[in-house]
């Protein structure tokens, strides 16, 4: 074999070494490239379901607050005709003034009040059930998209 023959051969194999290591290297960049787009992916699903989930909790609340406000609504309003009446415990001492027992019976007696002072009192506890529904639907969003799930 002639010496250029062998220099043809030992810049082949240092090519072909070459070439090897560099496929090596492509190869090894593209697994990661592959598992990132993986990695990214997944995260792109679990944010997808978050937000699902998110609209579907957003959807129930809204419901139970529309449901809630439209109780209300009606409760106000039979309060305002007079077709229904709010009545509280109440104790009147009772004025006797003829003979016979002073005390009453355990009965409860009972006030009924104005029907303004109904609404009132029905709109304040409106206020408060609204701000329940709103508490809970905070709670359940801060649960499903900021802490971690088991």
């Amino acid at each position: 074999m002639g010496a250029m023959t062998r220099y043809l051969i030992v810049g082949l194999a240092v090519a072909l070494i070459l070439a090897g290591w560099r496929l090596d290297h492509v190869t090894t960049s593209l697994d990661a490239a592959t598992e990132r787009v993986g990695t990214l992916e997944r995260a792109a699903d679990s944010r997808r379901n978050t937000q699902k989930l998110l609209l579907q909790l957003d959807t129930q609340h809204t419901q139970v607050l529309t449901d809630a406000q439209a109780q209300n609504k009606a409760l106000l309003a039979r309060i305002g005709t007079g077709t229904q009446r709010l009545s509280v415990p109440a104790r009147c001492p009772v004025v006797r003034t003829g003979p016979g027992p002073s005390s009453v019976d355990d009965a409860e007696a009972r006030a009924e009040l104005d029907p303004a002072a109904g609404q009132r009192i029905v709109a304040i506890t409106n206020d408060g059930d609204e701000a329940i529904i709103a508490l809970n639907a905070l709670i359940d969003h801060v649960n499903a998209g900021c802490l971690p799930r088991k």
